[in-house]
Order: structure tokens, then sequence, then C-alpha cells
């Protein structure tokens, strides 16, 4: 049986996943401020394509994304390791992205393995090595070929002139 150990190890959970959307949330909106906001400032990502500082990542990652049709990354399963006493984490977060670009569409699965650290009450990234699993890609056949979807008129974009901006209240 998995047990939550006390209501500071929730609370810290709740906060992990806020910078971990709040990763998910800045790459698909193209948003850096927000992007950058999952992790501390000495944070390190590899991936492969890029390991180094996360700043230098996050800005090759939005300016990259504004290139593409669309983007959606989409967490699905998380598993996370949780010391309050020392106020560090790990984590492990499956990842599944879309995006379309150049006539075909791509989705690509695979795995945040993440280190957390608790700052002044700030949970956020300290470490995320990316691990990919697999992918499939395929030709883009336009947004609605067969017309299921046309009476889904509101459009969300890669901007903060997206929806949730109005909605949310950001500005």
């Amino acid at each position: 049986m998995t047990k939550i150990a006390n209501i500071d190890t929730l609370l810290a959970e709740q906060a992990i996943r806020q910078a971990v959307t709040a990763y998910s949330r800045g790459c698909d909106r193209c948003d850096l401020d927000i992007f950058k906001s999952a992790f501390h400032n000495d944070a390190e990502v590899k991936y492969g394509t890029y390991d180094g500082h996360y700043e230098k990542f996050c800005e090759d990652i939005v300016e990259g994304n504004l290139t593409l049709q669309d983007t959606s990354h989409t967490i699905i399963n998380e598993h996370y390791t949780i010391d309050t006493a020392s106020n560090k984490a790990s984590g492990e977060v499956y990842v599944l992205a879309f995006w379309a670009v150049g006539g075909h569409n791509y989705t690509c699965s695979g795995r945040y393995i993440d280190k957390y650290e608790s700052r002044n009450d700030d949970w956020r990234i300290t470490f995320r090595q990316y691990v990919y699993d697999w992918s499939r890609t395929t030709e883009y056949c336009g947004d609605d070929p067969n017309k299921l979807f046309e009476g889904l008129i509101y459009r969300g974009t890669q901007n903060k002139n997206d929806l949730s901006y109005k909605i949310l209240n950001e500005k």
C-alpha cells in the first residue's frame, strides 16, 4: 500500500507538479517566462541535442516551437520520491509530445528524469534528463479533413493571444 507520509509531502508533490506543468505550458504557449519558472536558476538539462544550463535550452525551444504549426506536451504518468526534511525530491514523468511542421505530424514519447529542490518554500526543477522512448511520424492531412471538429472554433495559439491568458487573468 502506498501512503502519503504527511501533509508536507502532499504539499511538496503538488508544488512539484506545478513546476512540471509550467514547463509544458510555457513550452506550448512559447512563453519564456512561464517555461523558465519551472527551474531554479542553477538548473541543468540533458537532452543530447542540448546539455547545459536550462536558460539557453528554454530560449532555443521557444524559438524552435515558433516555427511549428502546433505543439502539445502532455504529462501522462508521474512518480515522485520526496524528502521534505532535506528539501529534495526526484521524479520520473512520462510525456507524450505532438507537433506538426513541414507536412508531417510527429508524436514522441519519452520521460523526464528529474531532481527537484525546495528553496525558500519554492519547489522547482534542478536537473532534468530527457529519455527518448519512441516516436511516430505521419503525413499531415489537414486540420480536419473529415470535418469532425468544425464546430470547435476556439483555437489555441503559441503566444499570449491564447484564450488561456484571458480566462486565467494573465497578462
